[in-house]
Order: C-alpha cells, then sequence, then structure tokens
C-alpha cells in the first residue's frame, strides 16, 4: 500500500546524559490486495527509528526522513536517486502550493475526521506493559480505516516531546495533518499498530510492531544531509496520500529510508 510517512511516529528522549541514542526497530506488513482492478502484491519491510536530543532518522528501503529541531529542518532523502528534499519547520503547506490549489485541497482535508479512543484494556508486548488505544477515520471519496493501538509508557520517552514530533512528521503529508491534533491522544511509544483501510472499494489490512528498542552511539554524520545528494523542490502532490484517499495515512513512523554513507555537518 502507499505509505508516508506514517503515521508510525516517534520522538526526542528527555534522558538527563545522552550516553547513546535510543533505536527503534519495527517490523511492517501489509497484505495483498485489489485496489480499482489492480493485484497489489504484500509487502514487509523494516523501518529504523535513530532519537537524540533534538534531532531524529528514520530509514526504511531507499527513504530517509530526518528532522532537524535544533536546525527547525525537516529533510527527506531518496538513496536510489542520490536527492533530497528540505523544508521549514514549523510546515506550513502553503508555502509550497499554489494559492488556487491550497483552496481546492482545504475542503478535502476539511471532510477529514478521526477520532482516537483510548480503552482500559492492558496486556504485555514483550517486556513492556502496554493499553489498547483504537483510531477510526473517515475521509473524501467514502475512504476510511480503524486501527487497533498497543501503546506503552514503559519507554524513556517525554511524552511532549513524542506529541510535538508525531505532529512534525504527520503535518507533511497534506491527508495526515488533520490527525495531528486527535493523535495527541496517545499516550506513550507505540508497540504494535493492527489497521484495515477502505479506500476505492478496496480493504487494506496491514500490521507494525516494534521488534527491538536498544541504545546505540550513532555514526558520525548520521542526522546530516549526505555528501553528494541533489536538492530537489517539495512537492506536495507526490504525497502519496493524494493519490487514491487516505492512501499515505499511518499512526505509527515516518517515511521510508535507508542511512546513507557520510554526511556533511548541519
Amino acid at each position: 500500500m502507499p505509505r508516508l510517512f506514517t503515521l508510525t511516529v516517534l520522538a526526542l528522549l528527555a534522558a538527563p546524559a545522552w550516553a547513546a541514542d535510543f533505536v527503534i526497530t519495527r517490523s511492517k506488513h501489509t497484505d495483498a490486495a485489489k485496489v480499482m482492478g489492480r493485484d497489489q502484491a504484500a509487502q514487509d519491510s523494516t523501518e529504523v527509528t535513530w532519537m537524540a536530543k533534538d534531532r531524529m532518522r528514520v530509514e526504511e528501503g531507499d527513504r530517509v526522513t530526518i528532522v532537524r529541531t535544533d536546525l527547525k529542518k525537516l529533510f527527506m532523502l531518496d538513496l536510489k536517486a542520490k536527492t533530497y528534499t528540505a523544508v521549514d519547520l514549523p510546515f506550513d503547506m502553503k508555502k509550497y502550493v499554489p494559492a488556487e490549489l491550497a483552496q481546492m485541497i482545504e475542503p478535502m482535508m476539511a471532510q477529514m475526521k478521526t477520532t482516537v479512543t483510548p480503552t482500559t484494556e492492558t496486556k504485555k508486548v514483550k517486556d513492556w506493559n502496554a493499553t489498547r488505544y483504537t483510531v477510526a477515520m473517515t475521509g473524501p471519496m467514502g475512504a476510511s480505516f480503524t486501527q487497533e493501538m498497543w501503546v506503552t509508557k514503559d519507554v524513556a520517552v517525554d511524552p511532549a516531546a513524542l506529541k510535538a514530533m508525531q505532529e512534525t512528521l504527520m503535518s507533511v503529508s497534506m491527508m495526515a495533518a488533520p490527525m495531528a491534533a486527535e493523535m495527541k491522544k496517545l499516550d506513550g511509544l507505540v508497540l504494535v499498530l493492527e489497521r484495515t483501510q477502505k479506500v476505492m472499494g478496496a480493504e487494506i489490512k496491514s500490521k507494525e510492531e516494534v521488534t527491538a528498542i536498544e541504545q546505540k552511539e550513532p555514526a558520525a554524520g548520521l542526522y546530516d544531509l549526505p555528501e553528494g545528494f541533489t536538492e530537489k523542490p517539495f512537492d506536495p502532490m507526490s504525497d502519496p496520500s493524494m493519490k487514491g484517499g487516505m492512501g499515505g495515512m499511518r499512526g505509527g513512523m515516518g517515511p521510508k529510508g535507508a542511512p546513507p554513507a557520510g554526511g556533511k555537518g548541519g
């Protein structure tokens, strides 16, 4: 299924000493489906998120997203094409689209409704205590999805910073941005996310799950732009969520990617 950065969504740490950064690894699976008469094969991938005080890096496949709150910048890298896109933070869509297009997009976003509901149900997910949340969303053209999330407070992540980072990542997707305020209700780190998405008459099921949480020393330049990459303008219309209802929605982490070698200071 198309994915944006998803919706899968972590943040900065609030530990007083920073001997090492947190590294969170997620496995991701999407079932095979038929959308608009076309078969989509099942997909499996691994997403790795590095987190430090004022920066974050999300890696999946050939895509990398780097958030630098110290620079007030978000970078999206395509490792295969050796290109990157930079946007200013806080993100303002009106800076990147013509006024007439913004007027067309706003009614679509107004049709999107999201409800996050905490429950009292708890269980163990690996070594962590978790609470179940449900998320329901409806959008244009009959698109909708439901999500079941298991969320923990056992990991030493600053809740306020986590919510702020989640909102930053989601703001870059035109169709995910309306979710940001409601998603602030999530109190902790999402460990498991199971989604049922309905779009264009098709039903797509997917699952994301944290497989490891570690502390590691980051390689030099991990949070910097790599050498030899060419900048390209940010194009909101390339957002997968604009090409099929809510195809790009997710409640987990961000866009996909993998680490480039080397880097230049930022």
